[in-house]
């Protein structure tokens, strides 16, 4: 109930409420000028011209199909509310603002002599560069994240940089608080990103208040009530660096839930990865790109460079994905790892929202002998979501791949492992929203022993959850709404 009133009472919610009320105003506008036949003739033909041109687009196309099927039904105002609130509403000038910082990052990586295979071939070409000296320490659970992180945090020296999607006021919060303002009071330079969405909870003025402790702080994408407002272009990425020598990526988010203080959702099933050694540099560069393109500042990398690197067998890259550049970087991979495994692939996801194209990867790869496998949560966060992702299930079971739900609560983790060989382990799910429209970063992994702790942390998540069923006990209204929603999927 707390959390709830909270969230009634937040910023999210009265601009969520205040979109709500232009969009009726926006509807009687158009009622009330549709009664002139002039009018609603240019109306009905922007509505036409937009679904041609959707037809026509180069796009995915359950996307185009979520657009073009409501303004084909409500054509009067299909059209224009798709100009006022269609997905893209960045403006030429800064995607070429991001466009001459990503080029940029081509002047600060060394390319691998040694060829690997094609995965890395294809994330070199986009300046994201293999390592080896680099040691990969698999964490399996929010609560022993937390207790390594702030040792790690203790021992900063130079810096620390931390975003994340979500900070939340709360114990867990409070204490990593304590600990980086112990730091800037030693001379630590401390910068944070928080997703202004992600962190509702936060007051309004909470930038001011960590400036005044001496942060430097974005919030990125601040929400403003503005005519196309959009929850995308989220940044929901997870890092945290100290000194250019160690970082940490995954699905954490800093919030009690994810450490089990609270359970709203039952046991909350997470996991990171932390780094030390030469790979940490793409975490560096990662962070100071996303500062550079919200504050507009020029920075030297070069300055925060680390010293520690390890002797290590396989290749280890990080790299990072956006909705600005129209290259689906970790789609593209999770479909690479699917069309060539041998033997298995094993995916945690706690969403599972996924376009005709991955659909089509998975089943096909099961109906090729491939033992696929899925752990999705059993208590959901999000019940409308549960339902989308419940839909995907028939398909999948029907084609062999063996669907499972985290039966103590929430998995919150995103991977996918393929033939103990290669994996792919970050912050992106297997929904449209993270393959689409937000800033993610993964790390792609090919031949490093981590991937034997991936696996062992998979079959103990196996051993407790449930194998999915059809879903054809649902009741007849229920499946309809779950097609209703489907139909939408791209974007809820």
């Amino acid at each position: 109930m707390k959390r709830l009133l909270r969230l009634l009472l937040s910023r999210t919610a009265l601009i969520l409420l205040l979109l709500l009320f232009q969009v009726l105003l926006f509807l009687m506008l158009i009622a009330y000028i549709s009664r002139f036949q002039f009018v609603s003739t240019i109306l009905y033909i922007l509505s036409v011209i937009i679904a041609i041109y959707l037809i026509t687009k180069e796009e995915n196309p359950i996307y185009k199909l979520s657009w073009i099927v409501p303004i084909l039904v409500f054509p009067l105002f299909g059209g224009l509310f798709y100009l006022f609130y269609r997905r893209r509403n960045i403006n030429p000038k800064t995607l070429e603002h991001m466009r001459s910082i990503t080029i940029d990052r081509m002047n600060h990586i060394s390319v691998n002599p040694m060829k690997q295979d094609k995965n890395a071939t294809y994330l070199e070409r986009f300046g994201y560069a293999s390592y080896r000296n680099t040691k990969s320490t698999f964490i399996p659970s929010g609560e022993s994240f937390y207790e390594q992180l702030i040792d790690d945090l203790r021992r900063a020296e130079r810096y620390i940089f931390f975003e994340f999607f979500i900070i939340s006021k709360g114990q867990m919060w409070d204490r990593i608080h304590r600990v980086l303002r112990e730091r800037v009071l030693a001379g630590v330079e401390v910068k944070i990103i928080y997703d202004d969405f992600g962190s509702f909870s936060l007051p309004y003025r909470y930038p001011r208040k960590l400036r005044a402790e001496g942060f430097e702080v974005i919030n990125f994408n601040p929400m403003r009530l503005h005519i196309n407002f959009m929850n995308n272009y989220r940044d929901h990425r997870k890092i945290v660096v100290i000194d250019g020598d160690i970082g940490y990526t995954g699905g954490m988010n800093i919030s009690d839930e994810y450490i089990n203080l609270v359970h709203p959702f039952g046991h909350w099933r997470d996991a990171m990865v932390r780094l030390e050694g030469d790979a940490v540099w793409s975490l560096v560069l990662t962070f100071l790109e996303n500062w550079r393109f919200q504050s507009k500042e020029q920075i030297d990398y070069n300055r925060y460079k680390g010293n520690i690197t390890h002797e290590s067998e396989g290749h280890v890259i990080p790299f990072d994905d956006m909705p600005l550049d129209q290259e689906l970087t970790t789609k593209n991979i999770y479909l690479s790892l699917i069309a060539n495994a041998n033997e298995f692939i094993f995916i945690t996801t706690p969403y599972l929202i996924i376009d005709s194209e991955l659909t089509t990867a998975l089943t096909n790869a099961a109906k090729s002998g491939i033992d696929v496998r899925i752990i999705i949560p059993f208590v959901p966060d999000k019940k409308l979501i549960l339902m989308v992702t419940e839909s995907f299930i028939p398909e999948l079971i029907e084609s062999g791949v063996k669907v499972y739900r985290y039966k103590p609560g929430f998995i919150h983790s995103k991977m996918l492992i393929a033939d103990r060989k290669r994996a792919l382990f970050g912050t992106a799910n297997f929904d449209f929203r993270s393959l689409y429209l937000h800033f993610e970063n993964s790390i792609y992994y090919d031949r490093d022993p981590v991937i034997e702790d991936m696996l062992r942390y998979y079959h103990e998540t196996e051993v407790e959850s449930v194998l999915a069923e059809s879903l054809a006990k649902h009741n007849i209204f229920y499946r309809l709404v779950q097609t209703l929603l489907r139909g939408f999927a791209p974007l809820l």
